[in-house]
């Protein structure tokens, strides 16, 4: 699950990042000393698993900023000094709250619970939406498709094109839209600002070009690299 740190004192993001690397399923895209900061980031980005964030900051604090945040990632976990946050912190759709200094045994004990939550928010997207309706060219009109069939989907100005195995399909939604709608699906990626590849249908990744079995070939932008290449690693068979 990818994450990132907020906290606008050093030595508490410095604490964290080791905590986070010393638990497995954890991997951390960036930190940052303001949620304003951090916004901007996930508003570039689109989207971490889990948000840690500090509480008392000065620039934005972490409830004021919680609406925000909320839109971008699965779980956002609240890492404060002080305990009378919580019924704040809980108001604004927390989901989890540990107080520092974090042990070792609380953070892994609260990584497990959301990586469980994870897995089951992952089932039930696979099991109840096996496809998804765009809107056709003429009114009332729509047109189902599988995500199993789905190839690519490529950035138009203000629209997407769906290719699939079959074709393609147009419907007027942004890609970020789209991408926000795939995200619980751990076979779509998106690969640069223009695509989002399905892995079913990648064949092969050379150095920083991700190779698709019907002759495609697109770059791997810089701030989609990390994330995508680490899934590969982890799904790499090693000697």
């Amino acid at each position: 699950m990818s994450c990132i740190v907020i906290d606008d004192e050093p030595h508490a993001i410095d604490e964290l990042c080791d905590l986070i690397a010393q638990v497995p399923h954890l991997n951390l895209l960036s930190t940052f000393s303001d949620a304003r900061q951090a916004i901007a980031y996930l508003q570039e980005t689109g989207h971490a698993d889990i948000i840690f964030s500090d509480i008392s900051m000065a620039v934005l604090n972490g409830i004021d900023a919680a609406d925000i945040l909320n839109n971008y990632c699965h779980f956002l976990v609240y890492v404060t000094g002080y305990r009378e946050y919580a019924p704040e912190a809980f108001g604004v759709k927390a989901d989890g709250y540990l107080l520092k200094p974090v042990s070792y045994m609380s953070f892994r004990q609260q990584v497990e619970d959301l990586i469980s939550k994870f897995q089951d928010i992952l089932k039930l997207q696979r099991d109840e939406n096996q496809f998804l309706f765009i809107k056709g060219g003429q009114k009332s009109s729509y047109i189902k498709i599988r995500y199993s069939d789905i190839v690519y989907i490529e950035a138009m100005l203000n629209y997407i094109m769906i290719h699939t195995t079959t074709g393609h399909e147009i419907t007027y939604i942004g890609l970020k839209a789209m991408e926000d709608k795939l995200q619980l699906m751990d076979v779509f990626f998106r690969v640069n600002k223009s695509i989002i590849i399905s892995l079913h249908y990648l064949d092969r990744v050379d150095g920083n070009i991700a190779r698709l079995a019907n002759g495609k070939s697109y770059q791997i932008g810089e701030k989609y690299k990390s994330v995508f290449l680490e899934f590969l690693k982890k799904h790499t068979l090693k000697s």
